[in-house]
């Protein structure tokens, strides 16, 4: 798991967003990729990256959480159906690739902290990860693929 400074640009998403319990995390991301899929295949907008979750603040016992893809053929304000079309802003980020199951994810954020205070940078607030393989029912968790994504606060 190595570390990286990257600019990120800006990207067009469709996502439902909500504030959940922390028990229902996980009805509720399965819900908002099948709402997102069926309204892209409504829609006509394809599908242009890996499911993602993306964290508004530090979760609690309830999370602020926006769940969907990054999509193409979507203009910005389009909704369908409870989904919406908008923008995850770009800009200066670190990154950090996980594989393994997603019971590490806790391990490799912390570590992404540690790299970020030993850098002197700031966070923006918000967090996301990027489901790069598609876990399979009966797939190795071990195999899984997540891109953990901190934006940085950069100052003016």
């Amino acid at each position: 798991m190595e570390t990286t400074r990257t600019d990120l640009n800006p990207a067009t998403i469709a996502a439902v967003r909500a504030t959940v319990p922390m028990p229902e995390l996980t009805a509720f991301y399965d819900s908002a990729y099948d709402r997102v899929t069926e309204a892209a295949g409504r829609e006509g907008w394809t599908i242009a990256g890996p499911a993602f979750g993306w964290y508004h603040s530090m979760p609690t016992d309830m999370v602020d959480l926006t769940a969907g893809f990054v999509v193409e053929g979507a203009a910005l304000g389009e909704s369908s159906e409870g989904v919406e079309v908008t923008e995850m802003p770009g800009g200066a980020a670190l990154v950090l690739i996980h594989t393994g199951s997603y019971d590490g994810l806790s391990d490799a954020w912390s570590r992404l902290e540690q790299e970020r205070a030993a850098l002197g940078l700031e966070g923006r607030g918000d967090f996301w990860e990027e489901y790069v393989t598609d876990p399979a029912p009966d797939g190795d968790p071990d195999l899984n693929i997540t891109r953990l994504v901190l934006p940085l606060r950069v100052d003016a």
